[in-house]
């Protein structure tokens, strides 16, 4: 087919978008409803392709009786004779956008902004799953992200399955879908449910996370090996409930995954975005380091612990998250060696924004009023000492200004 071949008597071919394994897509217009669609033509060496022109249909029967705004939704299919043979065609909703997988090899994208594309295919999975159909293909390459950048839709149907037709193999005993988001099951010939999707979302996730895909290979069969028996290093985000979601969305049994797309939303939903760099401390490290500082104003040092935490809680704010209860910590400590210091001011107003910090656990601020009534009583006698321009707000954001 060229530009400008109508098909149909209705769709008329613009502009050639891309080719994959079994079609090329164009922008086409739908000349009875004057729109801007996407014709997915069906390769002319695969017309003659019964299991291909099969997954044809399939996809404009099953994506066509979804509905679900991240589900990129099909319109027609059709087939024309031309000189060239038959051509088979859907037609489809066009999404102004790109793949994910372009944009993964732009780089890594904003982890805010990517848990959000996670959830829109949480979204387009849980609609699936409900109606009793399984993808059995989900991967990048299958999640369009729209130009702006706001929401992802998920297309390609066309190996989906019934839920009453679920098995991981075809009759020839070959295994369907993309190795590297293929889950043990369908390696393994067990039943394969809405809990394979969950495993491809795993990858996903953990892609978008990390920049990589949690298992490399060379082969089919290293793969196999690998989803089989495998355990991926865990992602390090700042929200510990990140690497936890990404574990139980790769658990080698599927009961041991979440129950539904429904569940890893409302979970997606909670986590607080960002991911730390590969030469970020942990938690713990960072911990040990707050220990030390104390250690040094234990033994008088208390300008040096000062310092240490000056720089410490920022770090803490950023790898734990500013109302963590380590963080605030941290900053209770940093108000105290202050006050010790003889910058008691300074330790005064740093307790009072403690005292009334909502995050704060009840307990956390009680010790805060406690601590800052004894420095103002300390302070009123003594005087408030050389002041430093500080603040809770700048602290939590990343940084402090000495004076």
């Amino acid at each position: 087919m060229h530009k400008g071949d109508v098909l149909g008597g209705r769709f008329r071919l613009d502009e050639w978008l891309g080719r994959g394994g079994f079609g090329v897509v164009w922008r086409a217009t739908d000349t009875v409803l004057d729109r801007q669609v996407a014709v997915k033509l069906l390769l002319a060496e695969h017309a003659a392709d019964r299991e291909a022109v099969g997954r044809f249909v399939r996809e404009a029967k099953v994506a066509g009786g979804l509905s679900n705004p991240h589900i990129v939704t099909v319109h027609d299919y059709g087939r024309v004779v031309d000189g060239d043979g038959e051509n088979h065609y859907l037609v489809m909703e066009l999404v102004r956008g790109r793949a994910l997988s372009a944009v993964l090899k732009d780089g890594l994208p904003d982890h805010g902004r990517a848990l959000t594309w996670m959830g829109h295919v949480c979204e387009a999975l849980d609609a699936a799953h409900r109606n009793g159909v399984i993808h059995r293909d989900i991967k990048p390459e299958n999640v369009m992200v729209a130009e702006h950048g706001d929401r992802a839709k998920v297309l390609d149907f066309g190996i989906a399955r019934l839920l009453s037709q679920s098995t991981g193999l075809t009759s020839t005993g070959n295994v369907v879908g993309t190795v590297p988001y293929l889950a043990p099951e369908c390696w393994s010939g067990g039943t394969v449910d809405g809990r394979a999707d969950l495993y491809a979302l795993g990858v996903m996730l953990y892609e978008v996370s990390t920049g990589r895909r949690p298992f490399r290979a060379d082969s089919p069969y290293e793969y196999m090996t690998k989803h089989l028996h495998e355990t991926p290093p865990r992602v390090r985000g700042k929200d510990p409930a990140l690497a936890e979601l990404v574990a139980q969305l790769l658990a080698k049994r599927p009961e041991d995954r979440p129950a539904d797309a429904a569940e890893v939303l409302e979970r997606l939903r909670r986590i607080r975005p960002g991911m730390l760099r590969p030469d970020d401390p942990s938690p713990e490290q960072l911990r040990r380091r707050a220990d030390q500082a104390w250690q040094r104003g234990a033994e008088g040092e208390a300008g040096e612990a000062v310092e240490i935490l000056l720089r410490l809680v920022p770090d803490f704010a950023r790898i734990c998250g500013p109302a963590d209860p380590r963080t605030l910590r941290t900053c209770h400590d940093l108000a105290l060696w202050l006050a010790r210091d003889g910058r008691r001011g300074t330790a005064v107003g740093l307790l009072d924004a403690l005292a009334q910090e909502g995050g704060a656990v009840p307990e956390a601020r009680a010790d805060a009023r406690r601590d800052l009534a004894h420095w103002q009583r300390e302070a009123a006698r003594l005087g408030p000492g050389p002041s430093l321009a500080l603040s809770l707000r700048v602290l939590l954001g990343g940084g402090a200004q000495g004076g």
